[in-house]
């Protein structure tokens, strides 16, 4: 089969997805800062919610390159292998890593305890960012029934219909979304196993509530030049959406940030599953696609592909990476005095660079793609590669 032109905002989209990652996880922990005051909240409410698109875009990136990537006929034992190889497989290398590290007393370890490692390892539990990964690897598994249902609307139909498709399925998501505690108590009732888990305690991980990202994504991948034909056309809408949603959930945070007890950062109202954050999100993925699309600068888009490339491997190990970035800024950034926002930025930065480099020197290994994932030995400047995200 012929190899497909090379999407070019894939890569850059990548990088930056990667980049609001560890940015997220930033924001967390100096909103828990003794020295955060108000003005830092407002600070890290408005840079938290031009980084919330992170993860949709990721799924939204899975969809768009499986989709545009498959050919006729998918060989799906072909297929899971290599997501075996390529994604799984660091998985558990690094679940091992964070279970090794987790704070325990290892006189007492047994093989008693085997069954709970079990369990963090099939449900992400090992860290707080697994979850994604969990999340990711249903997606492959369902794949073959969202390839053979989506190319059914994608043949069947001329483009009103599929669009009609599209904004049917954005409606069932939405209900969906909103539905989410009622779901949990019906689910509850019944006590199926696995299934109950799966839309309770391990609902934010379940990608039924993720579908319709990975959905635009196929959209997306199967008709590139269309999509970004409606990147043009729909700016006015989704820009608009993009602004109002986006300083509504400031206001939200800021009122949340009020607590009796004084004040308290914190995010709640801001989670992923409810029907205007989704909007909100679906709105940023489109911003996101036409600044991508808007980049030039050879260097910037050299950067920003080099760490879409390094994507996988940073982010399993981003996490362990911030926690010794903090170290730095307990010893030397409080006594420099400087404010808690500042701080943050200074350690994502410190933390996606060494997250990368790490990646990029782990991959260099004869066996470092068991670990970090396949990392692409060049990065086009011009052109982001199409592969397989992870």
């Amino acid at each position: 089969m012929p190899r497909k032109e090379r999407i070019t905002e894939i890569e850059t989209l990548r990088g930056i997805a990667f980049a609001a990652v560890v940015l997220q996880h930033s924001i967390a922990h100096y909103s828990l800062v003794p020295q955060a005051g108000l003005q830092d909240g407002v600070v890290l409410a408005l840079v938290l919610m031009l980084a919330k698109f992170a993860v949709p875009l990721f799924i939204f990136i899975t969809g768009m390159v499986l989709f545009y990537n498959t050919g006729d006929q998918l060989q799906y034992g072909q297929f899971m292998r290599k997501r075996v190889m390529d994604v799984i497989l660091p998985y558990v290398v690094w679940t091992l890593i964070y279970f090794i590290l987790a704070p325990r007393n290892w006189a007492e370890f047994g093989w008693q305890d085997i069954p709970d490692l079990a369990l963090k390892l099939v449900t992400g539990k090992t860290a707080s960012h697994f979850w994604y990964i969990i999340m990711l690897i249903q997606f492959y598994v369902f794949f073959p029934l969202f390839l053979r249902g989506i190319r059914y609307v994608y043949h069947r139909y001329q483009a009103k219909g599929r669009m009609i498709a599209l904004l049917v399925s954005g409606v069932l998501f939405l209900v969906l979304s909103d539905q989410l505690r009622n779901i949990a108590g019906w689910m509850e009732r019944l006590q199926i196993p696995v299934l109950t888990d799966a839309f309770t305690a391990y609902a934010d991980r379940n990608f039924i509530y993720f579908f319709f990202y990975f959905v635009l994504g196929a959209a997306a991948g199967l008709s590139v030049q269309r999509w970004q034909e409606w990147i043009i056309r729909l700016r006015w809408v989704y820009w608009p959406v993009f602004i109002t949603l986006g300083l509504r959930f400031i206001y939200l945070l800021m009122l949340e940030f009020q607590q009796p007890e004084g004040l308290q950062i914190r995010f709640y109202t801001v989670n992923l599953i409810r029907p205007d954050m989704i909007l909100f999100l679906i709105a940023s993925i489109m911003v996101m696609y036409q600044l991508a699309g808007k980049l030039h600068q050879s260097q910037v888009l050299h950067w920003l592909g080099w760490i879409g490339g390094m994507s996988y491997g940073g982010y399993l190990m981003h996490i362990l990476v911030l926690r010794y970035s903090y170290i730095p800024d307990e010893w030397l950034y409080v006594a420099w005095g400087w404010n808690p926002s500042v701080r943050m930025i200074v350690t994502w930065l410190v933390a996606l660079g060494v997250s990368c480099m790490l990646t990029w020197l782990i991959s260099r290994l004869k066996w470092g793609k068991w670990i970090v994932g396949v990392v692409p030995k060049h990065t086009q400047v011009s052109k982001a590669t199409a592969s397989t995200p992870k």
